[in-house]
């Protein structure tokens, strides 16, 4: 892994672990959270959602090939609508937003490891991040009239976020693959 994307991926962690207080619905007004285009706007107004579901798609890619991509991707929408599924019960989780920002800590410091893991091993990380990060999303919104269609929309955007950082991690591959090739060339 190269020096500079260490560096990218340690401010992202270390962002992600600031101790300001950065909460999932930080203004969250009765009517942001009705119907599916709410649910699919949030994510993407949130920039705890957004570097979130960029590095678990940056860490599925790098737990196993197209397979694990897949079945940890799937996975991962099921835990964050389990998650959300407890919060509209509701059940009481004592300080989930704390246990949702310790999990992308965890998994930040194993992007910047650089360590790859069996998608078998991966599974508790990502549980953990996908179960309380849908828990404190959805934790909000239970008494609101659609709360179904906000889920629904929230879980299209944590896809389309998902499928962002799958291309990213492809994309940065493509770009090491091509300076390694450009610097084997040099030295032969």
């Amino acid at each position: 892994m190269s020096k500079s994307l260490k560096h990218f991926l340690l401010t992202i962690s270390t962002f992600s672990a600031s101790s300001m207080p950065a909460y999932a619905h930080p203004f969250h007004w009765a009517s942001e959270s009705i119907g599916f285009g709410s649910g699919l706007l949030h994510p993407f107004s949130s920039s705890d959602h957004i570097l979130t579901m960029l590095a678990v798609g940056l860490w599925i890619c790098r737990s196993g090939g197209a397979r694990a991509v897949v079945s940890l991707g799937s996975a991962f929408l099921m835990l964050l609508l389990l998650g959300a599924g407890l919060a509209l019960i509701p059940l009481e989780i004592a300080h989930a937003e704390t246990l949702m920002y310790a999990s992308v800590l965890v998994l930040g410091l194993l992007l910047a490891s650089g360590r790859k893991l069996h998608w078998a091993l991966s599974l508790p990380v990502i549980s953990g991040v996908a179960v309380s990060h849908g828990y404190v999303h959805t934790y909000d919104i239970w008494l609101d009239a659609d709360a179904l269609g906000y889920t629904a929309g929230f879980t299209v955007a944590t896809l389309m976020l998902l499928a962002i950082g799958v291309a990213a991690n492809l994309g940065i591959a493509a770009l090491l693959a091509g300076q390694a090739r450009r610097s084997s060339t040099r030295i032969n």
